[in-house]
C-alpha cells in the first residue's frame, strides 16, 4: 500500500483516515494482482535493501538474498585487517548481476577499485544503474564478458588481493523444484550452475589462483550442501591453503573463503 501511494508506512500509520482515490485503488489492485501471480514483491516495487543500501532490481538481474550478505562482510573483515591498512585494494567480482556485492564493497572500503564483469548486458545496464545512484562510479569498473576473459588487458595478473563471487550454484535438478517466483520471474542463467550446479565453481577455482597475488583472497558463496566438495576442488588445485567455511545466520554452511600460497 505505501508502495502505490507513494508514501511511508509512518505516513499510512499516522493518517488512517485519508481517503484513497479511484487510480490508486486501480493501482493497487493491479499490484496485489502481479503479486498474487508469483511475481517477487521486489520486482513490482524494483527495490531490494541489502547491507543497509538500496538497490533498484528487475527481472534482468537476481533479487540480491539476505545471505549474501556474509560474503561482502567476510570479504570486508579481511580486508580491514593491518596488511591492508597503507594500500588501495583492487577486487575482482565474477558476475555483478544487479551490483549488489560491488557497490557495497566500495561504499564500505575508503581505498578499493572493484571490477566486475557480467555476462550479460542488460545485467550490465541496471548495475550501472545502481552504482552511478550510490556514487561509486570512480571506484567500480564494469566489464562485459564470461569469467575471467573480461578482465584481459585491464587487471594485471597476481597482483589482485580479492576475488570474489557469488556465481549461479543451482543443479538442473534443484531449478525443476523451484518456487514459481524464482522459476518463472528471476533469470535462469543467473541461478544454474550446470548439471550438478558446480560448474562455475570448477573454472573459477581453476583461474583464480593466475589472478591473486600471494595471500590473496577468493571469496565465494555457496550453496548449502556444497562446502565439501568445493574444499576438495581447492586442495586438488594446490595453490590454496587457509580454508574455510562460514555460516549463515541460520547455521548452513554459505561462504568459503581460502587464500592464495
Amino acid at each position: 500500500m505505501a508502495y502505490a501511494l507513494s508514501c511511508d508506512r509512518a505516513c499510512l500509520y499516522t493518517n488512517p483516515d485519508n481517503i484513497i482515490d479511484e487510480a490508486d485503488i486501480c493501482n493497487y489492485s493491479e499490484l496485489i494482482y502481479k503479486r498474487a501471480s508469483h511475481v517477487p514483491l521486489q520486482y513490482i516495487t524494483r527495490r531490494v535493501e541489502f547491507m543497509s543500501l538500496e538497490f533498484t532490481v528487475d527481472e534482468r538481474v537476481l533479487i540480491p538474498r539476505p545471505e549474501t550478505e556474509i560474503l561482502v562482510e567476510t570479504v570486508l573483515s579481511k580486508a580491514n585487517d593491518k596488511e591492508f591498512s597503507d594500500k588501495s585494494i583492487i577486487i575482482l567480482e565474477i558476475g555483478t548481476g544487479s551490483g549488489n556485492i560491488a557497490v557495497s564493497l566500495a561504499k564500505n572500503l575508503s581505498k578499493v577499485v572493484v571490477y566486475t564483469n557480467d555476462i550479460s548486458q542488460d545485467a550490465l545496464s541496471l548495475a550501472k544503474e545502481n552504482i552511478q545512484a550510490h556514487g561509486v562510479a570512480d571506484k567500480v569498473h564494469l566489464l562485459h564478458g564470461d569469467f575471467f576473459e573480461a578482465f584481459f588487458n585491464r587487471v594485471e595478473k597476481e597482483h589482485i588481493d580479492f576475488i570474489v563471487s557469488n556465481p549461479p550454484y543451482i543443479s538442473e535438478s534443484e531449478w525443476n523444484e523451484l518456487e514459481p517466483e524464482v522459476k518463472e520471474h528471476e533469470p535462469r542463467q543467473a541461478l544454474v550452475g550446470g548439471e550438478d550446479g558446480l560448474y562455475f565453481f570448477r573454472k573459477i577455482i581453476k583461474d583464480a589462483a593466475d589472478w591473486l597475488r600471494p595471500g590473496g583472497y577468493l571469496v565465494t558463496e555457496i550453496g548449502e550442501t556444497q562446502a565439501n566438495i568445493i574444499i576438495k576442488l581447492m586442495q586438488n588445485e594446490s595453490h590454496y591453503n587457509e580454508i574455510e567455511k562460514i555460516e549463515d545466520l541460520q547455521g548452513k554452511e554459505r561462504i568459503i573463503s581460502a587464500r592464495r600460497k
